[in-house]
């Protein structure tokens, strides 16, 4: 499952299982299930890096 950061600098998308309770990037407890927007943007940004990751050079 996608989650979103709700602290007010954080906002880190990422994905956790139903036990995450914590955020991975700032520690804090205030998580949530991301928004439909904001697991397309998990997307972009995760195909954006794996396909830079692949180009060679």
């Amino acid at each position: 499952m996608i989650y979103c950061c709700q602290t007010k600098c954080c906002h880190y998308l990422f994905c956790g299982s139903e036990q995450q309770t914590t955020c991975p990037d700032c520690g804090h407890k205030r998580i949530r299930p991301a928004t439909r927007e904001e697991r397309a943007a998990f997307f972009r940004q995760r195909t954006a890096l794996l396909a830079a990751e692949r180009r060679p050079g």
